[in-house]
C-alpha cells in the first residue's frame, strides 16, 4: 500500500510546474540586466520573454533576428519545455548571420 502512495507522489512530481531562470543577451544589452535572471515558468512561449526584452532594451525591429542557446536555434513560438530548456538559460537574441560569399 506504501508503494501505490510512494508512486502516485512520484507522478505528481513528475507533472510540476518548473521555473526557468532566463537572460536575454543582444547586441543592445543583457535583459533583464547584468547580474539578474527572469524566472519564467517553464510552460512560457519564448517569444514572450523575447518581446519583454526588446521593450525593455528599446529595440524597435527584431524581425529578422533569432534566438540561440549554446549555437542552436530556438523556435520562438515554443516553450522553454518545448525546446528542452531547463535551469538557467541565457537566450542569445541578434540579428541573423548572413552567409558570405567570395
Amino acid at each position: 500500500m506504501d508503494q501505490a502512495l510512494d508512486d502516485k507522489a512520484g507522478e505528481a512530481d513528475a507533472h510540476k510546474e518548473h521555473d526557468v531562470a532566463v537572460a536575454v543577451i543582444t547586441p543592445v544589452g543583457v535583459y533583464p540586466d547584468e547580474d539578474d535572471f527572469r524566472r519564467v515558468a517553464e510552460s512560457t512561449i519564448i517569444e514572450k520573454v523575447l518581446q519583454e526584452a526588446a521593450t525593455k532594451l528599446k529595440i524597435t525591429n527584431t524581425t529578422d533576428w533569432v534566438a540561440k542557446v549554446d549555437g542552436r536555434q530556438l523556435n520562438v513560438n515554443h516553450t522553454f519545455k518545448q525546446e528542452h530548456l531547463s535551469g538557467i538559460v541565457e537566450i542569445e537574441y541578434h540579428k541573423h548571420e548572413g552567409g558570405g560569399g567570395a
